[in-house]
This record gives C-alpha cells, sequence and structure tokens, in this order.
C-alpha cells in the first residue's frame, strides 16, 4: 500500500474546517472532531504511564487485608504476586458473583462483594501513584498543572492541542461554527484535562466547557462550575472506564475530585474504576450512564483521531462503540478516520476493516488515513508543517 501523508492531511483538513480566514458574514458549519484514546496517548507523554499489564500486576505490598483474605477465599494460596491474567480473572469471578447471585460462595453476600470492589480499586489507585504521582489539584489551584520542567516532547504536544484549540473559537449569534474538538478515552489519568487546562491559559479551566456525559453534584468539593451546558461553548470529555476523579454520590449521581485523597478516605470511598475482566463488565450504572453519550459523540463526529488504542479483539463492545462512528456503508463517506499507531499501515487498515466491515480498499467507502509512528512523532510532523506554512 501506499504511505498516506496523514500529517499534511490532518494539517489541511483542521484549515479547512476551520472559522479562521473565512467569510464572518456566513456561517461556517460545526466540524466535531473527537481524539479516541487509550494508554498509547499517555506513555507518548511519559513512559512511566502503566499500561494494563503494568498497572493491574500486583505485588503483595500492594495487597490489603481485605484482599487477601478474599483472595484465599476463592483458592489462591500463593499471594506474592498477582499477575495481569490472573487479575482480569478475580474480577471476572466478582461480577459474576454480583450479576448472579446463586454464584455466590457460602460467605459472599452483596455487601462485602462492594467492600472488596472498593477495595481493589483504592489499590489501583495507591498503585498508580507509586507509578507515576498523579497531578492533583492542589488546594490553592482550581486548575490541573502540568510538569514545571517539561522536556520537547510535551512542549509539542502543548502546542499541537493549543493549535487546535485555537481554531475552534467562532459564533454567530451563539451559534457553533467550525472545529470542535472532543475527547473520548479508556485512561484513567488527568492527562488530557491538564492539557486542555494548559491551552486554556491560566485563569480558565477545561471544567466550565467540558461534558463528562454525566453532571456531577459536586466537583472538587464545591458547587459544579454550570449544570446545563450551552452547545456553542461545550466539548465532551467522556471517561469510558472511569477516572481516578470519579466517585459514587452519597446521594444518586457522581462526584469530580480531582484533589489529593488520603489512603484512609480511599479505602472509605474509592474512585469509580472499570477494571478489566476476562469478560468486561459493563452492567454498573456510570458506564451506563455515560455510554449513551459516547454512542451519540461518535455519530456526530466528522473527524476520529485514534491515539495509542491498537483496537484488540478482546474488547468487543468498544469495538461495538467505534463502528457508531459509520455503522453502515452510507454513515462514513463524508468521515475521516487518523488511526496513529506503531504498527504497519496495512494492519491498522486491516484493524478498522475488522471495525468497518464495510470498508475496503477497492471501494474506500471511508476515509482511512494511518500512520506507522508514535503520537510524537505525527504531531511533529504537522507542528514543522505549521511553521513552514
Amino acid at each position: 500500500m501506499k504511505k498516506t501523508n496523514s500529517s499534511k492531511i490532518f494539517q489541511e483538513l483542521v484549515k479547512k474546517t476551520s472559522y479562521k480566514d473565512k467569510d464572518y458574514t456566513k456561517l461556517i458549519s460545526l466540524t466535531n472532531m473527537t481524539f479516541f484514546l487509550g494508554a498509547g496517548f499517555s506513555k507518548s507523554w511519559d513512559l512511566k504511564y502503566p499500561n494494563g499489564q503494568e498497572l493491574f500486576s500486583l505485588d503483595r505490598e500492594d495487597m490489603s487485608d481485605d484482599f487477601t483474605d478474599f483472595l484465599l477465599s476463592i483458592g489462591y494460596s500463593d499471594l506474592k504476586s498477582i499477575g495481569f491474567n490472573e487479575f482480569k480473572e478475580i474480577a471476572y469471578q466478582i461480577s459474576m458473583q454480583k450479576k448472579y447471585p446463586s454464584l455466590r460462595r457460602r460467605y459472599i453476600d452483596e455487601y462485602n462483594l462492594q467492600i472488596i470492589e472498593n477495595e481493589i480499586c483504592s489499590i489501583i489507585t495507591k498503585r498508580f501513584n507509586k507509578l507515576i504521582p498523579l497531578n492533583y489539584i492542589e488546594n490553592a489551584s482550581k486548575k490541573l498543572e502540568l510538569e514545571k520542567s517539561p522536556n520537547q516532547n510535551q512542549k509539542n504536544i502543548v502546542s499541537f492541542f493549543s493549535w487546535l484549540e485555537s481554531h475552534t473559537t467562532g459564533d454567530t449569534d451563539q451559534i457553533p461554527e467550525g472545529l470542535r474538538i472532543n475527547f473520548i478515552t479508556t485512561n484513567y489519568d488527568f492527562l488530557i484535562e491538564s492539557i486542555l487546562d494548559e491551552t486554556l491559559g491560566s485563569d480558565d479551566t477545561h471544567l466550565i466547557y467540558a461534558y463528562r456525559g454525566f453532571t456531577p453534584k459536586s466537583t472538587n468539593k464545591a458547587k459544579t462550575p454550570t449544570t446545563i451546558h450551552r452547545h456553542w461553548l461545550v466539548q465532551n470529555l467522556i471517561k469510558l472506564n472511569g477516572g481516578f476523579e470519579i466517585f459514587g454520590s452519597d446521594e444518586k449521581g457522581f462526584n469530580v475530585d480531582y484533589t489529593n485523597k488520603t489512603a484512609r478516605e480511599l479505602n472509605r470511598n474509592a474512585p469509580i474504576l472499570i477494571l478489566p475482566n476476562r469478560e468486561q463488565d459493563y452492567t454498573g450504572k456510570y458506564f451506563q450512564t455515560i455510554f449513551p453519550k459516547a454512542v451519540r459523540t461518535l455519530q456526530e463526529t466528522k473527524i476520529l483521531v485514534i491515539v495509542g488504542y491498537s483496537i484488540p479483539d478482546e474488547d468487543a463492545l468498544i469495538r461495538l462503540l467505534l463502528r457508531q462512528f459509520a455503522e453502515e456503508n452510507v454513515d462514513g463517506t463524508e468521515k475521516v478516520i487518523f488511526f496513529i499507531d506503531l504498527m504497519n499501515e496495512d494492519e491498522q487498515i486491516q484493524k478498522l476493516e475488522s471495525v468497518f466491515p464495510y470498508h475496503n480498499m477497492a471501494r474506500r467507502r471511508y476515509n482511512i488515513i494511518p500512520f506507522k509512528g508514535t503520537f510524537n512523532d505525527w504531531i511533529n510532523e504537522i507542528m514543522a508543517i505549521n511553521s513552514n506554512v
């Protein structure tokens, strides 16, 4: 297959859909662009961000007494460590016992399952912070802050999103225009929110503009900045697997809280995390709430950019979600998919064709534009093009 000039095509597409340098007396149609981010996106910022294998392989020191008691009760006797595959089996046993009460062991009930699941989410939060500390919001600040001494790759990532942000502001009588950037991510961390806060400047925050697929009861222990978003200002930021800042409320609903928690606070109320599982369990209230919003975001998206997510076969529901971008052959004729990954371009095409079976190379139903390389490679090419324009 002939190599595509992905970065050049993307740069031209942004220019075409932007409100900039257009006739301000005419309405510029809204174009939704959605970034679908996996673990590889966070690793493009810092290699210390863990993938699933690294995060869910637990050492003995990670495990609490309640968790080890549960492991002993289901037959695990060697507790020196838990590997990723073992973790998925344990999560599977918990989800099946939640789903089918008749399968519960003698001394397992709805309530100690809730306790154990909360305990595991607390363990994973602490383990993540051990691998790379989260950039929690400090008490004196209302914004997420990035590294004080960023390296060149990190500066380039911020510059890339700042450049995109510069093409998204445009309205006529509060009607949305030009380019709009949305995010759907499988990651738990705060990285994309931190980058957005950096691009908005010192006196603004993504918390005002980002719709999470749910409206939190509170944000950082205070009143949520807005309960009803205005369409001409909002962008979607949806975390499919939950996040370290998402907590169940004492009432029905969820809270968003980016402030640091003590170990005791985490043990009492851990963040909502959808854990990897032999048979992925998406039956919880959080996922049921945000899933329809993720579907609608993808259906309304014209440009999809997949970064750091390899579309594994076992992620059956996520693959079905991605297909909502272009459910049938007619849906994708005016849409574009950019796929940035280390696999070669032919493999990328095959991966996408397995999700979008109406596409094939002969008919070119969809505009699929692969890029073999890292996200850093891709944006560096784009920023180089911009500097020469």
